[in-house]
């Protein structure tokens, strides 16, 4: 019965994930997740039955889990430690500032909601995996999720565009580009291409710096579930502190955390590493499709232009940021 009453969702879900998927491949640089959250999108705001309902919660509240436990298969401390320490010292304090920035400015544009944090993590991270985990924790709207997802990626856009012919004006080697572009830019596939457009030792560099800042999605959700467990406003106000922390703590990242140890220990094969990465890729492409058929257009507008401007500046800053620390560290 319950089987039955998830097949209509998890089909249509599937469906966009299967169409974004094969368009993803010709309408580079914009990803086949993009692609999805605005099909889902399309389909939730013209004509969805209320069948689809029960597939579409499954997608966002589990499969979205299993999706970032299997993510980690694709990351490798062995390649984080070969880039050296001031790889680390540089993305470690630019996670730390894009968050706290997110906040600030979200406070003082008056931002309602949880779209400040999603707009920090997401920039902090990686994009749209950072602000799905992050708004699984903190109870996040669908609509606020695909605001964020949708600023975030607007930004990533520009970067391709602007990136590669500033990195030549400043006369940048292909280490520091790589490094800049894997910390201030965030979809993956993006990073990519924007590091092998200034050169393709450049693109090994930014995918390898965006790997090292993906592990620091596991204490970000940790602390993040602490911090919304800790507030007043907690939905669980009836529990003591320790039970609303162990009841937003998000467990799937520990997860995701083994999954990544084992990698590195080297109990994966590589081919079987990439078949769950290529699994976790396709089951992402779902959550998103899921979040987009979740999303009422009206209510996204009705959040207006600031969370936008909010993103974008956010992500100048720390694109400014991350240049301004990759010279002082003498990175490349």
């Amino acid at each position: 019965m319950a089987i039955r009453r998830l097949a209509p969702g998890l089909t249509v879900v599937l469906l966009i994930a299967v169409v974004a998927r094969a368009l993803g491949r010709f309408t580079a640089p914009v990803p086949d997740v993009v692609i999805a959250l605005l099909a889902g999108m399309l389909v939730r705001n013209t004509l969805v039955p209320r069948a689809v309902e029960p597939g579409v919660k499954f997608t966002i509240s589990y499969l979205l889990r299993v999706a970032i436990v299997l993510l980690g298969a694709g990351l490798s401390a062995r390649a984080v430690v070969q880039m050296g320490s001031a790889v680390l010292v540089l993305i470690i304090p630019l996670v730390i500032v894009a968050v706290l920035l997110g906040l600030l400015l979200a406070r003082l544009f008056r931002l309602r909601g949880t779209i400040g944090t999603l707009l920090g993590a997401g920039t902090a991270i990686c994009g749209g995996s950072a602000v799905l985990t992050v708004g699984s924790v903190i109870d996040s709207t669908e609509e606020e999720i695909a605001y964020a997802i949708t600023t975030i990626f607007t930004f990533n856009l520009v970067a391709l565009i602007v990136y590669p012919p500033l990195g030549h004006v400043f006369h940048m080697s292909d280490m520091a580009f790589g490094a800049w572009t894997g910390t201030a830019v965030n979809d993956t596939s993006v990073v990519v291409a924007t590091g092998y457009v200034f050169s393709p030792a450049a693109g090994a560099v930014a995918t390898v710096v965006k790997l090292a800042r993906t592990v620091l999605l596991v204490p970000l959700a940790l602390a993040v579930g602490m911090a919304h467990a800790w507030r007043a406003q907690s939905p669980h106000k009836s529990m003591t502190v320790w039970q609303r922390a162990a009841h937003a703590m998000p467990w799937f990242i520990l997860g995701f955390l083994g999954m990544a140890v084992l990698n590195s220990l080297g109990v994966f094969s590589p081919e079987f590493a990439r078949a769950l990465s290529m699994i976790a890729g396709f089951l992402m492409v779902m959550v998103l499709a899921s979040v987009g058929l979740n999303v009422d257009l009206t209510k996204v507008l009705r959040l207006g232009l600031r969370p936008m401007l909010v993103g974008l500046l956010l992500a100048a800053c720390m694109a400014v940021f991350s240049f301004a620390l990759i010279k002082w560290l003498h990175i490349g």
